[in-house]
This record gives structure tokens, C-alpha cells and sequence, in this order.
């Protein structure tokens, strides 16, 4: 089981470190830990409040959310991308992003449509914060937190829509990669978007207990979903989730 360093222990520390939100599947923390352990790095992890203050952290990344990756004395990150590209210069000889220039910037678009702003990740969380801010009964926390990421109305009204276009065209891709004879999604090798669909799927079909515990009071956020958005997750993208997370993620989900 990974043993948590205290935050000011992997502030102050060397080598590769990783700050992954405690207790809760956060998709970006999970996926960057995934790949940190199939491209076989050490590295060393701290928690991260979720919804808390975390002030000594915040005060170092300059960040108010996870995860933080930080390389020796090099100033810490945050972005998905550049903790891709951190992961690739440190472990080249097991590349997530093809030589290929086309493949490359199929990769690299993909895994921005699940991760980026206003991508599947981003809808998706609109679609689940809004109803319990409106609600009023929210914990301050939480409304903080769902502050935090910003919105519009419009794209709060958008949200469900977006997320059923992307879950089409990433099942779309898989179909036929599948008819080409390939299991992932770009080429014939795994590549980042295999990682972060395995993570990010949590957010539209959570695993059970047993492989992903955390708070139950905190699982109906993540499986109450429009029927529409639930209708458009294709079974191929489970069947593949289901296989990189067999494959490359450590069971249970640690958090």
C-alpha cells in the first residue's frame, strides 16, 4: 500500500513527488500515478484535503488543487499536460506519446477533450456540482470547491450534451481501432489517452467498493448522472477501461 509523506516532507524533498487528493477517485491525481508506476518512477506522495484549506501546499505550487507533481528543484505543476510531458522526459523508454507526428497530435487532442477545459472531465463536474449548489445544502467546502472551477450558465445548460458528444466520438475511435485490429485508441501500443479513460471513466461508471473504496456518503455524486449521459456510455468504452485497469492500475484504487 503507498504510505503518504507529509506535505512538507515532499515539499522538501528530492527526486520525483506526487500531491493526490486523499480518499476521493480524482480522475487527473489517479491517471498521473498510473502512469508514474507503468513507467516504473519513484516517487513519493503527500495528501490533499479535499475541499480543505491546504494552505502549505497551496503556498508551494501556487495551486489550489491536485494533483502537484514536482521533479527535484524544478517549480511544481499541475496541468495534466505538463506532467505528461514532465513523465515523458523522465521515462522516454516507455513513451505515452508516439514518435509519429500525426499520432502524437491525436494523442494529445484526445486526451484534451477528456481533461481539458470545457472537456468531458470539465462537463461532467458542472453536471454534478450544480444540482447540490443549487440545492442549498451543500457543505461549505464543496461550494468552494465547485466555485473554484467557474462556469456560465450556458455552459452549466451545455454540459450534458458536450460530455454525450465526447463519450460518441471515444467510442467511435475504439470501434474502429478495434475493426483495424487494435485495443487502444491510437496506434497499436498503449498511449496516454488509455490512461486517462481508465481513470476518467469513474466519473460515468464508478467501480465497486472492493476496487475503488472511498466514502459511500461520497458515491451517489458520482453515479447520479442525466439518462441521456448514462445511455451514451458505450459498453466498448467500459470493456477497454476495464482491461487497462486490469493491466496497469493497481487494485484497489489507492487514494
Amino acid at each position: 500500500m503507498m504510505e503518504y509523506l507529509s506535505p512538507a516532507e515532499v515539499i522538501n524533498g528530492v527526486g520525483l513527488r506526487l500531491v493526490l487528493v486523499q480518499y476521493m477517485p480524482s480522475p487527473w491525481g489517479q491517471a498521473t500515478k498510473a502512469m508514474m508506476e507503468y513507467k516504473e518512477l519513484a516517487f513519493a506522495a503527500a495528501p490533499w484535503e479535499g475541499g480543505g484549506a491546504n494552505e502549505e501546499l497551496v503556498a508551494w505550487a501556487g495551486n489550489n488543487g491536485a494533483p502537484i507533481v514536482a521533479w527535484n528543484d524544478e517549480a511544481p505543476i499541475h496541468r495534466w499536460d505538463d506532467i505528461l510531458f514532465l513523465l515523458e522526459r523522465l521515462a522516454p523508454q516507455k513513451a505515452l506519446l508516439p514518435q509519429s507526428r500525426e499520432d502524437r497530435a491525436l494523442v494529445l487532442g484526445l486526451c484534451y477533450e477528456i481533461c481539458g477545459q470545457l472537456g468531458l472531465a470539465w462537463n461532467r463536474r458542472l453536471s454534478m456540482f450544480a444540482p447540490m449548489v443549487a440545492s442549498g445544502q451543500a457543505p461549505e467546502g464543496f461550494v468552494l470547491m465547485a466555485k473554484k472551477y467557474g462556469s456560465t450558465e450556458e455552459d452549466v445548460a451545455r454540459a450534458d450534451e458536450r460530455q454525450i458528444a465526447t463519450l460518441k466520438a471515444l467510442a467511435d475511435r475504439l470501434k474502429a481501432q478495434q475493426s483495424a485490429g487494435s485495443e487502444y485508441f491510437v496506434g497499436n501500443s498503449i498511449t496516454a489517452v488509455d490512461f486517462f479513460w481508465a481513470s476518467f471513466s469513474n466519473l460515468f461508471d464508478l467501480l465497486p467498493p472492493e476496487k475503488c473504496p472511498m466514502p459511500e456518503q461520497a458515491r451517489p455524486m458520482f453515479t447520479n448522472m442525466a439518462d441521456n449521459v448514462r445511455s451514451a456510455v458505450d459498453p466498448v468504452l467500459i470493456t477497454h477501461r476495464d482491461k487497462i485497469i486490469a493491466s496497469h492500475f493497481k487494485i484497489p484504487m489507492e487514494m
